[in-house]
């Protein structure tokens, strides 16, 4: 029966429903009353049975989406609001300057496609004519929205051939692109919110950050000791390094949020004026630690087919923090997702752990899977 208790929400299944209808027919009209399922009573009965089972799942799941810890979708984003938090939105990826060299005066229509090495498609953001000497400047925009990255001197081929364009080059780097916020990120910075408002606490500056459109990772290391710790943060000073979001945007954070007399340590230096006044801002971007996975596998049976490639999708979509070390036991349990094999070996850069420093973050590049016959 449909009641609420101090655990939360019971329902019953389909069939102790059915049951318990049953059994109230047969108190009403006599044990010797005909409900079996091929009687329009039978029938009936089966009808009320689902659609009460209908109700019931559907109380269940509202209360759990009133849950933030439970709650996906529009759902989630509707109690991260009561926190004054909104789902981070993709936008799209720019590149200021792109050379296109070819025959002089040859004509290029705004939105063009032009796709990169790594057949992300980009549009011309306006109609350009190349010069007398058969060059021109363009800036492109990604076609989708997202996180696209093309370095200086990347390449691009045509999506449909313009006569007379030999070479599209890259001449800045792109930026600016963010991919959309995950349920698990958008609820990871709703978890974080709490603290937000806290002033002298490392774990409210780490909110804040966390708060900053484009940030993916962060750390605050925090030293209140009267020395120079092992992490390198100097006596009385805290060390934030972050992944993303814009250094303005960082120094406005974090000089509202330190409390006064607070050192700041890292190897990025910046400004963001308070009250006329500039202030000198410190903090650190993480490095990237490219993490090889070897494994050595064996079948079930001789038969088996594995999903080599999806053991490698699994592996590359791991999330690790920053300072995180990565131990081969401990993704073990994203190699089990696919099935029919066991594993014989497997190592994380040659070894059992790869170890990550204080200011980098680990991401599984390569994976190799060898299987044993």
């Amino acid at each position: 029966m449909l009641q609420i208790t101090d655990k939360g929400v019971e329902i019953d299944d389909l069939y102790t429903i059915q049951n318990r209808l049953v059994s109230a027919f047969k108190s009403i009209y006599g044990e010797n009353v005909n409900l079996d399922s091929d009687t329009p009573d039978g029938q009936l009965l089966g009808l009320f049975s689902q659609e009460l089972a209908n109700i019931h799942q559907a109380v269940s799941f509202i209360v759990q989406m009133l849950d933030p810890y439970q709650a996906t979708g529009h759902w989630l984003e509707q109690r991260a609001m009561y926190a004054g938090i909104t789902r981070i939105t993709a936008s799209y990826s720019y590149i200021d300057e792109v050379i296109i060299t070819g025959l002089p005066k040859t004509t290029i229509p705004n939105n063009s496609i032009y796709i990169d090495k790594n057949k992300n498609k980009w549009v011309t953001t306006e109609p350009i004519t190349l010069n007398d000497l058969g060059s021109a400047r363009v800036k492109f925009r990604s076609l989708e929205l997202g996180n696209y990255t093309v370095n200086a001197l990347d390449e691009f081929t045509p999506s449909t051939i313009i006569i007379g364009v030999d070479k599209v080059t890259a001449n800045t780097k792109s930026y600016g692109g963010v991919d959309e916020e995950t349920d698990a990120q958008l609820l990871k910075r709703f978890m974080l919110s709490h603290s937000i408002n806290n002033y002298d606490d490392r774990q409210g500056i780490q909110s804040a950050l966390m708060n900053i459109t484009g940030v993916t990772k962060c750390v605050v290391y925090e030293n209140y000791t009267n020395k120079t710790d092992e992490k390198g943060v100097p006596a009385h000073s805290f060390n934030a390094v972050i992944l993303g979001g814009a250094d303005e945007k960082i120094a406005e954070v974090i000089t509202k949020k330190k409390i006064g007399g607070c050192g700041l340590f890292g190897e990025i230096e910046t400004y963001y004026l308070l009250d006329d006044i500039p202030r000198r801002v410190y903090f650190d971007r993480p490095k990237k630690i490219d993490v090889n996975v070897s494994m050595v596998i064996g079948r079930y049976k001789s038969f088996n087919d594995i999903n080599t490639e999806q053991i490698k999708t699994n592996l590359k979509s791991l999330e690790f923090e920053i300072g995180e070390n990565v131990y081969a036991s401990r993704i073990i349990s994203s190699i089990n997702l696919v099935d029919g094999f066991y594993i014989k070996e497997l190592t994380v850069n040659g070894s059992n752990i790869a170890n990550i420093g204080y200011r980098e973050y680990a991401q599984i590049n390569n994976v190799e899977v060898l299987i044993d016959e």
